[in-house]
């Protein structure tokens, strides 16, 4: 009994210590084969945290508004450049390249680039109080995407962008289940817990 105690607790402590590294994403949407967003947050009116990762060395954006498309969009670009990391918040009223937005609303925490791949993971208030930055609420709305080859900022072409319908703070992604099982002596137990 004491061993399965023993493992349990450590068990349970390496899963929160993972959940801790990974900053408590619990949502998940692949937006293509070649692009995945992860996102969490703990209260609906605080912060929330978004992990980007795309099939790319160049820079990388991700926006958020009501349409398919950059119209009125708010707009994150970052990468990993030759000087090290970049980012900025950025806002878009049309097609093109987004103007860069004089409150700077989201912080960056990681950017890293491994195999091919570009990993950033930034947050923001879920409200910033900021009209350039839209508001994450309950309702559907659009996630947009694109990225580059290079970190030169330029247009990124038909094939590397585009956009998915998603309720942040209602995804069916809610759960993070996580299950084992023990065999001790004959007697199987199965533990599961699921955080909502």
């Amino acid at each position: 009994m004491s061993a399965l105690l023993s493992f349990l607790f450590i068990s349970l402590a390496w899963t929160k210590a993972t959940w801790a590294s990974d900053y408590n994403l619990t949502h998940t949407v692949s937006l293509d084969a070649k692009v995945s967003l992860k996102w969490g947050f703990n209260d609906p009116k605080g912060n929330i945290t978004f992990q980007l990762k795309i099939s790319t060395t160049g820079w990388v954006g991700f926006g958020l508004g009501l349409h398919d498309n950059m119209v009125n969009a708010d707009i994150v670009v970052g990468g990993l450049g030759s000087n090290g990391s970049y980012f900025a918040d950025f806002y878009s009223t049309a097609n093109g390249w987004p103007s860069e937005d004089k409150m700077q609303n989201y912080d960056l925490l990681s950017v890293t680039e491994e195999n091919g791949e570009t990993t950033m993971t930034f947050q923001r208030l879920m409200d910033t109080g900021d009209d350039k930055d839209f508001p994450i609420t309950d309702k559907t709305i659009y996630l947009i995407y694109a990225y580059g080859t290079t970190d030169v900022k330029e247009y990124h072409g038909t094939n590397r962008r585009g956009h998915k319908q998603v309720n942040l703070l209602k995804s069916a992604a809610s759960r993070l289940c996580t299950s084992w099982t023990v065999n001790t002596g004959g007697i199987m137990l199965l533990f599961w817990i699921a955080i909502i």
